[in-house]
């Protein structure tokens, strides 16, 4: 995997599981049916999707992508769970926009809590490799070559012997 495409795959797994988890909740939070196993694999389906999205779209605002990702939730849960009847109530809307806010703020602690960690791990990896190295280290090592009529000797017990004769 291409070292520049890591952060953006890693964004885009954090938003696809951050609308699920906070879809499910907000749903969950209207009085909303919480989802049955099939129903919750479809959802997980869809953060995938949604994930896949994000990455292919970098330049893509992490608020419009969660809203997105909100109302595929939605969707998903309101279509799947055979009532439709709560598909735009009020509480739905409300705790759904809550729910992206959350999200929103969540993704914002991951990404500073990463730019932390991974600085944080740069400076105690150069600290102890620069500790860690003697000039010995340095030099160059000398290989010893294996002379081809020793190699036999090396080998030991393994002979040239072929299957049984008939």
């Amino acid at each position: 995997m291409p070292a520049d495409l890591v952060p953006a795959r890693v964004r885009g797994g954090v938003v696809g599981g951050a609308s699920a988890l906070t879809g499910i909740a907000a749903h969950a939070a209207a009085m909303g049916i919480l989802p049955s196993t099939s129903s919750l694999l479809i959802v997980l389906a869809a953060a995938v999707a949604i994930g896949a999205a994000v990455v292919a779209a970098p330049r893509l605002p992490g608020i419009v992508a969660l809203a997105i990702g909100q109302g595929a939730v939605h969707l998903l849960l309101t279509l799947l769970s055979g009532h439709h009847h709560d598909l735009l109530q009020p509480s739905m809307v409300l705790t759904h926009g809550l729910g992206t806010v959350a999200a929103l703020a969540l993704i914002a602690a991951i990404e500073a809590l990463a730019s932390t960690a991974i600085g944080v791990v740069a400076l105690v990896v150069s600290l102890l490799t620069y500790r860690g190295m003697r000039r010995s280290s340095m030099r160059p090592r000398v290989v010893r070559i294996i002379d081809a009529p020793a190699a036999p000797l090396q080998l030991g017990s393994v002979g040239l012997r072929g299957p049984p004769a008939r």
